[in-house]
């Protein structure tokens, strides 16, 4: 089930995407649609959360940018296609991390083009991690997961704000996690790709400041993998 949220105070277009919407088979949806952003807002701010949302630029007295800026405080937000007729925004757009910027009028075409591509990138996030942690299963979102290392014999997951210690080997974990995004730096290392801040011919900087060592053998893969990750995500 992908959650979307369609937002344009142009009835026109609103009515319009939801009806692209209504034309696309192979996927179970739920939608809101709105012509304010403030009531976008007030959906997240009671605890609804969304996949995807489509979000024009220029409305109101909120435009699409602050919108984004608040629906993504505080950790990963949906993704956001911004959906406009004015190319100015695009270096906005930009810094807000938005997933997509198309241009009003939207032919069905690209309109589902872009879709698939949001679908499949929200298969990935929502896709989850078991770990034994102590005496329970815990399940972990895979976008959640900043890197998977080795540590005496066991394996450890991080994520922005915890650190899951099990029993298991690095092998089965990229087995299980191959096609989410991850890529090994070195031998002991396996580092989610989205969370990459930056990379250095000897280390990757992640999004949470912490580095961690790339193998001279190992670099060109992980940045041919990083390289193709970011070519499916932008």
């Amino acid at each position: 089930m992908i959650r979307i949220a369609v937002v344009d105070d142009e009835k026109e277009c609103l009515e319009k995407i939801g009806g692209y919407l209504d034309r696309l088979s192979g996927y179970q949806t739920e939608r809101f649609l709105t012509t304010n952003a403030e009531e976008l807002l007030e959906k997240c701010r009671a605890g609804e959360c969304f996949d995807l949302v489509f979000l024009d630029i220029e409305m109101g007295s909120m435009t699409g940018i602050d919108a984004a800026k608040q629906i993504s405080e505080g950790g990963s937000g949906p993704l956001i296609i911004f959906t406009t007729a004015h190319s100015q925004y695009v270096k906005e757009a930009f810094y807000v991390n938005a997933f997509q910027y198309m241009f009003k009028p939207i032919e069905f075409e690209d309109f589902r083009y872009e879709f698939e591509r949001a679908a499949n990138a929200v298969q990935r996030r929502n896709r989850t991690f078991e770990v034994s942690h102590g005496h329970e299963k815990v399940l972990l979102k895979c976008s959640d997961i900043f890197c998977i290392e080795t540590r005496d014999r066991h394996l450890v997951v991080k994520t922005a704000d915890r650190e899951y210690l099990y029993n298991g080997a690095l092998k089965e974990a990229e087995r299980q996690l191959s096609g989410y995004g991850f890529s090994k730096a070195e031998q002991g290392i396996l580092v989610n790709l989205g969370h990459v801040r930056k990379l250095e011919p000897t280390q990757v900087e992640l999004d949470n400041g912490e580095k961690k060592f790339v193998s001279r053998r190992m670099y060109k893969a992980f940045l041919a993998d990083l390289n193709i990750y970011l070519s499916r995500n932008q």
